[in-house]
């Protein structure tokens, strides 16, 4: 599942997602460039993925 976010602009973002959110949903992956995060996701998940990506302080603009 692709998403793309907002306000991930550096590797301190990155690695502040993958080590709060890596634990409870899996590898994730960022393209910093494109501003697209991808990670398995099953659909009952997203949701509460989202909320919590945004409790980081960013913000998911759209699903792929």
């Amino acid at each position: 599942m692709k998403f793309k976010v907002k306000n991930v602009n550096c590797m301190n973002c990155v690695n502040l997602i993958k080590n709060s959110l890596e634990g409870e949903f899996g590898n994730i992956e960022v393209d910093l460039e494109k501003k697209i995060l991808s990670l398995n996701l099953e659909e009952n998940q997203v949701s509460n993925f989202t909320k919590e990506f945004q409790d980081l302080g960013f913000e998911i603009v759209e699903r792929l």
